[in-house]
């Protein structure tokens, strides 16, 4: 088959009590392989009602009608390579979806968590995420197979709610499942800090900044002593600092909105830069932070005067003048760790193996600024979370009670070690040793 289904986000020119204004919408679309063109298709329906109509954020669209995409694309492979169960869809379209297709593709995708190219609780995602795609298609008409639904009652946000049970843990459909991750495990596969209290390090990788990528340095150190995201920093405007006044008084405000449709017109979609929570954040008055904000609006002054500003409003622009988008800053972020990382391996081994023994990116100043206000500044978990910006304190709650264990664990193992030392002095050490050891 000479086709293929993908994801597009388009702006969208709609009117609402008869004033016109501009939307974002995901579409699950057809493209012809050979001419390109790509055509509107009608499950996007299924997206619409399902995620569109509710309070999900464009990326997480972006991502279920991806999933979406891949389950038919893995259809059209098993038709073009003449699998029977799979040929009746070829000719009589999705009426001849049956459970067994989802149940194969599970089991694809099985094969690839064994092979290690997949996390074992993406084929949870999927399959909660199939079971919501067929019970559509069911009561929509669109599937012949007869299939019996089965509903729980939930209450979630106090609110009950119907869910329906998954379509794929019939034994006669043969799934298998992988053990699965709880959600502490996966956090845990990144990394969320530079290590208790390694200001040092946070301050040397904005140096390294200031010499790699000035165009972003001053919005590292948001991240690092504001806790802002990616899409937080890219959308600032030059009206979105409020400053501390001339002698040193006041704080420094960042106002966190969405601008996008402000500084990238152009951009058909905003992955990248989108705004989680919008807010009003305060940012730590450090004296690198205050550096970094002078030298980046004397740049930002040069760059005016020689007329090079593409978006006057701007506020993080690149040498060209254009506003940097949030890809454009993720690959500078990423040259400035990989020069890091090369200065850390050249002084300090035990620094080095701890900074890569585990994968980390742009998020990593959140966690630097959550382990700040938690364990220097000893704020609770409810006023981490305001201060972070998180929708739900509860995620900020099992962050830091993770990172408390981390903390205890190391203090134990520490511990432990000098009661080994001391244990080679003494024939016998008794708990009142250990617990006397400083």
């Amino acid at each position: 088959m000479n086709f293929q289904f993908i994801v597009r986000q388009l702006k969208i020119q709609e009117v609402k009590s008869g004033e016109p204004y501009e939307s974002i919408k995901t579409f699950l679309c057809i493209q012809d392989k050979i001419t390109g063109i790509i055509y509107p298709h009608p499950l996007t329906n299924f997206i619409k009602g399902n995620f569109i109509n509710k309070p999900t954020a464009l990326t997480t669209q972006n991502r279920y009608t991806g999933d979406i995409c891949k389950f038919l694309n893995f259809i059209l492979d098993n038709i073009n390579e003449e699998d029977e169960e799979f040929l009746p869809l070829e000719k009589n379209g999705l009426k001849e979806l049956k459970l067994i297709h989802g149940a194969k593709y599970l089991n694809f995708l099985k094969d690839r968590v064994d092979l290690g190219e997949l996390k074992p609780n993406y084929i949870y995602d999927i399959e909660r995420l199939l079971t919501k795609f067929y019970v559509w298609l069911i009561e929509s008409n669109i599937i012949h197979e007869k299939t019996n639904v089965i509903y729980d009652k939930k209450k979630i946000k106090g609110k009950e709610i119907y869910v329906a049970r998954s379509l794929f843990k019939q034994i006669d459909l043969g799934v298998e499942f992988p053990a699965s991750e709880s959600e502490e495990a996966i956090k845990a596969r990144k990394l969320h800090d530079f290590g208790n209290g390694r200001l040092d390090l946070v301050n040397n990788f904005l140096r390294v900044a200031e010499l790699i990528a000035p165009e972003i340095a001053l919005g590292i150190a948001f991240q690092f002593y504001g806790g802002l995201r990616r899409g937080d920093v890219v959308n600032l405007t030059k009206s979105s600092i409020k400053r501390p006044k001339k002698d040193g008084s006041g704080a420094l405000i960042l106002d966190i909105t969405d601008n996008w449709r402000r500084l990238f017109p152009n951009k058909l979609i905003s992955l990248s830069e989108q705004v989680k929570k919008p807010r009003t954040q305060a940012v730590f008055k450090t004296d690198i932070v205050m550096e970094l904000l002078k030298n980046h609006d004397e740049r930002l002054h040069r760059l005016e005067k020689l007329g090079k500003l593409k978006n006057e409003q701007a506020y993080f622009v690149s040498n060209n003048g254009n506003p940097i988008s949030g890809k454009e800053y993720w690959k500078r972020f990423t040259k400035v760790r990989e020069k890091f990382l090369e200065i850390i391996s050249v002084h300090n081994d035990d620094d080095y193996l701890f900074i890569t023994s585990k994968p980390w990116s742009t998020h990593i100043g959140r966690g630097v600024y959550t382990n700040m206000l938690t364990f220097l500044l000893g704020w609770s978990a409810e006023e981490v979370a305001i201060a972070r910006g998180d929708n739900q304190i509860e995620s900020a709650k099992r962050y830091i009670e993770q990172i408390n264990v981390i903390k205890k664990t190391e203090e134990s193992l520490e511990l432990l070690g000098q009661a080994a030392f001391e244990a080679e002095r003494k024939s016998k050490i008794t708990i009142e040793d250990l617990r006397g050891i400083n």
